[in-house]
């Protein structure tokens, strides 16, 4: 499960990263955590599909966490992640914010009561579609959404995931065909790409939201654009 914290006093920011990491730890949900006290920056790229939950701060200079909120609504549309769950201080807000209809609201005084909002969103997603890997003699189930991008090594396949690298002994057309129905990418005849972590598409390279740049081969480049402008248009 991927959270990211979104709150302009980066002192309490500090403050509820070690919270929420530790009521993950102990309640074993696998969680990657961030922090940001730069709200508008959840827009940039649609980094905001990047993230299952966003834990949000309603009072906010430059925009509130509401109107963030808003924002991120029209662009999800009807889909349910990223959650987002509203940890304000300022109760007078509660009914105003729920018009964003929220996955909850928490008050930083009760924080405790995020966890079993955190417990639910984990069950949810880990029944989402996953992935068998053959890796040696056992299979490794990976959620579709964790997969990165996939990279032909010899007689091998390297699926890069969220949680690390796993190969198998494949190749990139078998899972070509494969990961087709989940929109995957593929800008170059090694590689195919999750176009969740797709930052930008240059003439001549795919660049991944980590800063990963992978190759675009010349005679695919049109359509590998206009494929991730059709997924970028269907996520509206």
């Amino acid at each position: 499960m991927n959270i990211v914290l979104v709150d302009d006093d980066r002192i309490y920011l500090d403050e509820l990263c070690g919270t929420v990491k530790r009521m993950c730890e102990r309640n074993q949900i696998n969680a990657t955590i961030t922090a940001t006290d730069k709200p508008l920056s959840l827009l940039e790229k649609n980094i905001y599909n990047y993230y299952d939950v966003i834990l949000l701060d309603i009072d906010m200079p430059g925009i509130s966490g509401i109107e963030l909120a808003s924002e991120i609504n029209k662009l999800k549309d009807l889909s349910e992640r990223p959650y987002i769950i509203f940890v304000s201080g300022r109760d007078g807000l509660v009914f105003q914010a729920l018009r964003e209809q929220p996955f909850s609201f928490v008050r930083k005084s009760e924080i405790e009561d995020l966890l079993p909002c955190l417990i639910r969103i984990n069950s949810r997603l880990s029944v989402e579609n996953t992935y068998g890997i053959k890796s040696g003699r056992t299979v490794e189930k990976v959620l579709i959404r964790e997969i990165i991008y996939l990279e032909k090594s010899g007689n091998y396949v390297i699926f890069h995931t969220l949680s690390g690298d796993v190969k198998e002994r494949t190749t990139t057309d078998e899972k070509a065909k494969d990961f087709k129905p989940y929109a995957f990418i593929r800008p170059h005849i090694g590689y195919l790409v999750n176009p969740l972590y797709i930052r930008e598409v240059t003439s001549t390279n795919v660049i991944l939201t980590d800063g990963t740049v992978l190759p675009l081969t010349k005679k695919l480049s049109k359509a590998v654009r206009q494929e991730f402008f059709d997924w970028m248009v269907s996520k509206r």
